[in-house]
């Protein structure tokens, strides 16, 4: 927030206006007492977002927040795309007859976090850095808060869709990007999603040890990137040595997902933005925060790798076939505190003895992890990982040792509180602590002693931090008080004194405190750094853990809602028998929700068009079946009674359009906006799902939009090269264009499935209607909007005067077929409300239960019908 304001020419202003100038991007937080003061712009922004009452001091807008509860307000502004400078007072106003000096000790940028309450324990905080050319991009992704830091790049990507893709995945909290390039990237981020402008090249001294290794020869916009973010860290973090090591990221062997397929298929947060009923939510019953933010990133990043998938999914089996060992996991695993973030916390020396206590309970699980791999016979993933395992902790014993020695056992929140050092571990504080606690004994003795001299029984000793030491004497024993006695404050029924000797004994008494404190902040300070030893290790050792964790999950949730391991292999297969929606399957009631399977391949059968009426569970099926193959990819068992998932590539959905109708686009426009988007990148290996394509515009453009994209997903993919292979996308395509069914007619591979509906006659004579929510093959025969409007609450009136215009409507078409008119085109989609009454009758009629009057009375109704 820039200064726009003319602040008075005051000492105090002229400090906040020279800060303010070094960091005019960022909310400045200037310490004032007790206060973080804002001033200016930076008050009118962050008044409104922190619910604070705007002020003025000399026509100077300004608002404030306490210093020690000053993070619940970073963290919304921070949640709002700000960046906030914390200016702090560096030294004690009470010591000073001058200004005060302060300087800024911290920017805080949403990407630059570590603080556990600024941060989601569950969610990784992605700072993102982007470098373009007319090649291509690269970009090179860093969570501070945990150390993980990697890079990628693509050339040739039209469009930069598969940026886009990226960062949907990814989900930054803070994109660094140069100006050129800033434009393009802003409509395509989270409007809540702060983009920094990069300035210049951003160097942070001579290029690391790790910029030369041969990784980055032919991926250079990556390792600019790269060096680009690491500048940018280095800025923003003042006491970060250095930043680990990227490693580079192949995407290639990912599952493409964009920010459609996560926000329709509700990942990682429902759409209501809940993220308990996400497929997240649902799956996450890791016992870590490393092990919740390791099943996110496997929701968002589902593999391509067979090895790696069915390695994953052999370790949930063996958890899922072994409930004891995996209760027995789960019960070490709740000991274990989130370690790539404490360690990170104490790289940028933001860790509390506290911190430092959880780390050093977190060690002390590695012996019990040794055991736990021992007792069990464990399949060949996790007997690596074991290995893997042991050899870390291997390199963490001193460490732990060393924390064991060092640390009392309940250590304290803040280094100021002192207490932090176990007595034995450091011969000159043991000394001082004995000079402290023999102090407070003599201080008895003393007073025990002036009582006996001066025969005042009242007599006590006591301490406040105004005064120091003195002896108390109530006012009855005042004529006792002897001379040399100093009087130092007089209280309602008492006064209060010094002596030499007394005062005497508070210098060394307070003396030893303040030389107890700097000793045990220096000792802390080398605890840290002999930690920091061990960074990598720990980080390695998170890594291993939040990965058993993931598997434990994956298991319980296998074995509590009866999933099954999916066969994943080089077809192009989608057989799911029985297949349910993980996240509703489980919200229902037991057995209310009805399985559904698919058959369909990258051959014969490839495309379904499925048809039914609204509110029978199409949309639910199309989601379920995106979801298993992702649930399948990423190492999980699925919800079904088998499944067959040939390796997906990209899934593609167009399933609504409420972001881009915000923006001012128009429903018809965005719909073909993300059409073309997919018919565009679909490859033969990719998932389609389509639903009401052609639906924004009139009936007939509509079926001629529809069948055209049918027709291309059908044989616009294939290659001549591969005769044999395959010849198209998977596709599920769900649409109440009746005539779109024809295609299983004219085109191989095109098959009609449809969601069944029952309907029968009630006591009372009117029709019901129950949908089954059950895939059928064969195209459906009617909407059953009439009833779906009933259902929905419409007034009778409305409901009967729609069956009028109905009937009308139909008789009048049926004249025009009667007589032959050969203008009269053929119902456009299936029928919006009921079928002709006539035929609607004869449906409901048993033949077979009838007696021949009965018939002829039916067969004379109906013909009085026509």
């Amino acid at each position: 927030m820039p200064p726009t304001e003319t602040m008075p020419d005051t000492p105090v202003m002229r400090q906040y206006q020279e800060l303010k100038e070094r960091h005019p991007e960022a909310i400045l937080f200037f310490r004032l007492g007790d206060f973080y003061e804002m001033f200016g712009p930076d008050a009118q922004a962050a008044a409104p977002l922190l619910g604070l009452v705007l002020t003025a001091r000399q026509g100077v807008a300004m608002c404030g927040v306490p210093f020690h509860s000053s993070q619940s307000y970073i963290a919304k502004l921070l949640k709002a795309g700000h960046k906030v400078a914390i200016a702090e007072q560096m030294e004690d106003p009470a010591k000073t007859k001058k200004l005060v000096k302060r300087d800024v000790i911290r920017l805080i940028t949403p990407g630059t976090v570590i603080e556990d309450e600024l941060l989601e324990p569950t969610a990784s905080n992605f700072l993102v850095s982007i470098e373009s050319d007319i090649v291509g991009w690269g970009a090179a992704c860093i969570d501070v808060s945990t150390g993980e830091f990697w890079a990628t790049q693509a050339l040739n990507d039209r469009g930069s869709r598969r940026l886009f893709d990226l960062l949907a995945r990814v989900r930054p909290v803070e994109v660094l990007a140069e100006p050129a390039f800033a434009a393009t990237l802003r409509p395509a981020l989270a409007q809540q999603v702060c983009l920094t402008i990069a300035d210049g090249a951003g160097d942070a001294g001579p290029a690391p040890s790790w910029a030369k290794e041969a990784v980055w020869v032919n991926h250079h916009l990556a390792q600019r990137a790269a060096l680009r973010c690491r500048a940018y860290v280095a800025r923003t973090q003042f006491h970060l040595k250095e930043l680990i090591a990227p490693v580079y990221r192949e995407t290639a062997n990912e599952l493409t997902l964009d920010e459609t397929v996560i926000r329709t298929l509700e990942l990682v947060e429902s759409s209501s933005g809940e993220k308990r009923h996400s497929l997240w939510g649902f799956l996450n019953r890791c016992r870590t925060a490393m092990g919740g933010r390791k099943l996110r990133q496997w929701i968002l990043h589902p593999s391509t790798d067979i090895p790696e998938i069915e390695l994953r999914q052999n370790c949930v089996e063996d958890l899922f076939d072994k409930p004891q060992a995996r209760e027995a996991l789960e019960g070490i695993l709740r000991e274990v505190s989130d370690l790539p973030r404490l360690v990170s916390r104490l790289s940028t020396r933001q860790a509390s003895p506290r911190d430092i206590g959880a780390l050093r309970r977190s060690l002390g699980q590695l012996p019990l992890f040794k055991l736990w791999f021992q007792d069990y016979e464990l399949c060949p993933g996790l007997r690596a990982l074991a290995q893997q395992l042991q050899e870390t902790a291997a390199d963490l014993t001193s460490c732990h040792e060393h924390l064991a020695r060092a640390l009392v056992d309940d250590p304290p929140a803040r280094i100021s509180d002192g207490h932090i050092v176990r007595d034995g571990f450091h011969a000159e504080l043991d000394e001082l602590r004995l000079l402290r606690n023999d102090s407070q004994a003599f201080l008895s003795r003393l007073e025990a002693q002036e009582r006996q001299t001066t025969n005042i029984p009242s007599l006590k000793a006591g301490y406040n931090s105004v005064f120091g030491y003195y002896f108390e004497i109530t006012k009855a024993h005042q004529a006792k008080v002897p001379a040399r006695y100093v009087r130092k404050q007089t209280l309602t029924n008492a006064e209060r004194y010094i002596t030499p000797e007394l005062k005497e004994l508070e210098n060394r008494i307070l003396g030893a405190e303040e030389k107890i404190l700097r000793l045990e902040s220096r000792l802390f300070e080398e605890v840290r750094e002999e930690v920091l030893r061990h960074h990598d290790a720990i980080q390695r050792l998170g890594g291993f853990l939040a990965e058993l964790d993931v598997f434990g999950a994956l298991a319980e949730c296998a074995a509590l809602h009866e999933f099954v391991k999916p066969q994943v292999d080089l077809s192009h297969d989608l057989e799911i028998s029985e297949g349910r929606h993980p996240v509703l399957a489980a919200v229902l009631s037991a057995g209310s929700f009805v399985p559904n399977s698919v058959s369909i391949n990258a051959r014969q059968p490839r495309i379904m068009i499925l048809t039914g009426p609204n509110m029978s569970g199409k949309s639910t099926y199309l989601r379920q079946n995106a979801l298993i193959v992702i649930m399948a990819q990423m190492g999980s068992f699925v919800p079904a009674k088998s499944a067959r998932i040939g390796i997906v590539d990209k899934i593609l959905t167009r399933i609504g359009a409420q972001d881009a109708l915000a923006q001012g686009a128009s429903t018809f426009m965005v719909e073909m906006t993300e059409t073309s988007h997919i018919l565009r990148s679909a490859t033969a290996r990719s998932l389609v799902i389509l639903d009401e394509v052609g639906r924004g515009t009139s009936t007939f453009d509509g079926i001629s939009i529809a069948w055209a994209v049918l027709e291309h997903l059908h044989g616009a993919y294939a290659k001549l090269s591969e005769p044999d292979g395959p010849q198209g996308p998977r596709t599920l395509f769900a649409t109440h264009y009746f005539e779109l069914t024809e295609l299983a007619r004219q085109l191989p591979g095109v098959v009609n499935c449809n969601v069944e509906a029952r309907e029968w006659t009630n006591a009372e004579g009117r029709t019901e209607v129950v949908f089954l929510h059950k895939i059928s093959d064969g195209p459906a025969d009617r909407s059953y909007g009439i009833h779906v409007a009933a259902l929905a609450g419409l007034p009778p009136a409305v409901l009967a005067r729609a069956r009028e215009i109905l009937s009308r409507l139909e008789n009048e078409s049926a004249s025009g077929r009667l007589a032959g008119a050969e203008a009269s085109p053929p119902a456009p989609e299936l029928p919006l409300f009921e079928e002709h009454a006539v035929l609607h009758a004869l449906r409901l009629l048993d033949p077979e239960s009838m007696t021949p009057i009965e018939a002829l009375s039916a067969i004379s109704t109906l013909k009085k019908k026509l």
